[in-house]
């Protein structure tokens, strides 16, 4: 991963992983000021939190005004509202419903949409279309995937 770019300060976060920067709870980061990143990558993190709303309102305080964020999650397309359930403990209906052992919850498109405006972010959902054939496969990305963009106004 490309860490020393000219004028840019990258730092990663998470909440066990030893490899990260800092170690951070996405959805209580006093560690960080309002207003202290210009750009975030959330990339398949919301899924994995309790209160998903607390993170997404962390996440937009600390971006500055103008800043832009990624948000990234799995969702399933056919899905007409989210399936979620912070507290079932099963790991088989875990995958069942969520698709992975240690997902609380099943995001549908338009209710991640207002998930994240509820939380302040002005959205644009950019397919890739938007990037242009093959760009998203060749970035590790799945043709059918839309990011999400976030701005802080």
């Amino acid at each position: 991963m490309l860490r020393n770019l000219p004028g840019v300060l990258y730092r990663s976060a998470d909440l066990s992983s030893p490899l990260a920067d800092e170690r951070v709870d996405i959805c209580d980061m006093r560690t960080y000021r309002d207003n202290s990143f210009n750009f975030i990558v959330c990339s398949h993190v919301l899924e994995h939190v309790e209160d998903d709303s607390s993170a997404i309102r962390e996440l937009y305080r600390v971006l500055e005004p103008g800043g832009v964020a990624i948000l990234m999650v799995p969702i399933l397309l056919s899905a007409t509202s989210t399936d979620e359930d912070p507290h079932e403990t099963r790991i088989e209906e875990r995958w069942r419903r969520f698709g992975q052992n240690d997902h609380l919850r099943m995001y549908c498109k338009h209710d991640f949409v207002a998930r994240l405006q509820q939380g302040g972010f002005t959205v644009q959902a950019l397919s890739e279309s938007h990037f242009g054939s093959g760009q998203f496969p060749r970035h590790g990305i799945t043709p059918q995937s839309v990011l999400y963009i976030g701005r802080k106004n």
